[in-house]
């Protein structure tokens, strides 16, 4: 009887949460209360009782991005140096001027950054940019001298995948599909 008295309690604090926030899922209510609120009620617990007052968020399903369910589909490994580059961005606040977007890429087998570029936009021109910077400083001679294949992994945002950054990945040679590998 006294689970159930506290499970009715937690539901009225659960309740008052949603009411602010209606598409948090039990995962974000459980460390709101946990980390905010100081409530150290269990994960499981949480999920239960939203799940009997089914107050749980349905998944989107028109979602367009796609997650492979595939467990045999592991990251490649880098067996030497220029076989995968990856590149990625990040944003970083300077003080008295704003924002600004910095790209790099980054050699998978040296985890060195070999390639970068900082802008107060972040556009596919300045990925291209990061891009051939990391081709300047790996192939000094130009990319035509390079030995083997190169494959350059992104996370498949706006950015990498347009034209514009696609194209200039063709024409430098580099390889942006990872289904390829298979």
């Amino acid at each position: 009887m006294r689970r159930k008295e506290e499970d009715v309690r937690i539901l009225t604090q659960i309740q008052a949460i949603k009411l602010n926030h209606p598409f948090w899922g039990y995962r974000r209510i459980w460390a709101y209360l946990r980390y905010r609120q100081n409530k150290p009620y269990n994960r499981k617990r949480i999920y239960r009782i939203m799940k009997e007052q089914r107050l749980l968020v349905r998944p989107n399903l028109r979602l367009k991005a796609k997650r492979e369910q595939n467990p045999n589909k592991s990251k490649p490994k880098a067996i030497r140096p220029n076989q995968f580059w990856g590149i990625d961005m990040t944003k970083v606040f300077i003080s008295g001027f704003g924002w600004v977007y910095l790209i790099i890429v980054l050699d998978w087998f040296s985890k060195k950054i070999i390639g970068y570029s900082i802008s107060s936009r972040c556009k596919a021109q300045e990925w291209v940019d990061a891009l051939n910077s990391a081709c300047d400083t790996q192939f000094p001679q130009g990319i035509a001298y390079k030995q083997k294949e190169l494959f350059l992994i992104s996370n498949n945002g706006s950015r990498p995948t347009s034209r514009r950054f696609m194209q200039a990945c063709f024409n430098l040679g580099i390889k942006t599909d990872i289904c390829q590998l298979q």
